[in-house]
């Protein structure tokens, strides 16, 4: 890819992790940035670098969602190769295999955050597993309305919005995965 395509990907993706009214999956990438507006850019050197470390469009994407999901503002000189590769190694069973032992107390809202989003606030779980767990569970509306008042539920339900339009869940794959883990916490064979 071309480095001036890369930044009109880069500033569709900043415009869907950013706004919530754009959504990049429906308009395909497409936004009415004019492609002059990269030859006015200070910061064209990153994207040059882009072009020549990631050959398709699909490592690109990647490159983008990982460091999107850490750095939401999108400015590029806090973004790094690291974010991807940490965002390569999401593991939902490796997330839920210390949590199963009390699955249902995950989704408990009482005086405190749910202990879910306290294990995703503390980095050990990642917003795959919270997107996952949605998929399956569907805590999210109950949170929306029990947590409405609370200052940092809402970006991190826009965060799961935005992220979940570039993931493809096999619902009945994790579902089975779940339940062998809850059933092997269990029986002790875990």
């Amino acid at each position: 890819m071309e480095p001036i395509d890369i930044y009109l990907m880069y500033c569709a993706f900043k415009a869907h992790f950013g706004k919530t009214s754009y959504d990049f999956v429906k308009y395909k990438g497409k936004t009415r940035i004019s492609r002059d507006t990269f030859f006015k850019r200070k910061d064209r050197a990153f994207f040059v670098r882009l072009s020549k470390k990631y050959q398709t469009e699909e490592e690109i994407k990647n490159y983008f969602i990982a460091n999107f999901l850490k750095c939401p503002h999108g400015y590029v000189a806090d973004f790094t190769d690291n974010h991807l590769e940490d965002w390569k190694k999401n593991d939902f069973l490796r997330d839920m295999k210390p949590l199963v032992n009390n699955f249902d107390d995950l989704f408990v809202v009482s005086n405190t955050h749910p202990k879910l989003l306290k294990e995703y606030l503390g980095r050990r779980i990642s917003i795959d597993t919270l997107v996952i767990l949605d998929e399956l569970v569907g805590y999210i509306e109950d949170w929306n309305v029990k947590l409405k008042d609370d200052v940092v539920w809402p970006n991190i339900e826009n965060m799961i919005k935005k992220y979940k339009s570039f993931l493809t869940i096999d619902k009945n794959k994790y579902r089975m995965n779940l339940l062998t883990l809850i059933e092997e916490s269990r029986d002790g064979t875990s």
